[in-house]
């Protein structure tokens, strides 16, 4: 187990540690110790998480049988998405995202009014130096013309990879990217 610290000086004896540096009176500690060791600190300190380790990397809980502490890693937890993006399933297939699902949902109507001719979902086009842009949506409409959509958020449409790969496509393949 590695856990990164901010304590007071001497609150750690006894367990190996390399100090990074001191400030305001806190050593701030890279200590590295197997899960008995860190069961044995909990117990000797009668202490639970937060009060050692303020990144929260780990916790002790009771496993209920034996009276001892297990380790529970937060990987262990539900893992927020970068985007804080919800995802979704309708008709069967999984979306990233509540809006894009809502941007199918909204081609698909026009596809069955018949305003589309075709509806096509994560489209993969190949871009110089080995990259790949995967469009949410490629359209074509009833008079022939081919159209392609991503569903993007305030955010995302400024994320750097993006704008790069938006580009690449309207000097590459002569596309323009559609959001919506």
């Amino acid at each position: 187990m590695y856990a990164r610290a901010a304590v007071q000086p001497g609150r750690l004896e006894g367990i190996k540690r390399d100090v990074l540096w001191t400030r305001e009176g806190r050593e701030v500690v890279s200590v590295r110790m197997t899960e008995e060791e860190y069961a044995e600190l909990i117990r000797r300190r009668g202490e639970g998480r937060g009060r050692f380790f303020d990144s929260g990397c780990a916790s002790a809980q009771n496993d209920g049988e034996t009276g001892g502490r297990r380790i529970v890693a937060a990987a262990d937890e539900p893992k927020r998405s970068k985007y804080g993006n919800t995802r979704v399933e309708i008709d069967g297939k999984k979306f990233d995202s509540i809006h894009e699902a809502q941007v199918y949902d909204e081609l698909m109507g026009r596809w069955m009014a018949g305003q589309l001719q075709v509806v096509m979902r994560q489209v993969p086009f190949d871009l110089p130096g080995g990259i790949k842009y995967v469009a949410d949506f490629c359209t074509v409409d009833k008079d022939g013309r081919f159209e392609v959509l991503d569903a993007k958020s305030s955010i995302t449409k400024r994320n750097r990879v993006y704008i790069n790969k938006k580009k690449q496509m309207a000097a590459i393949w002569g596309l323009e990217i559609r959001e919506v």
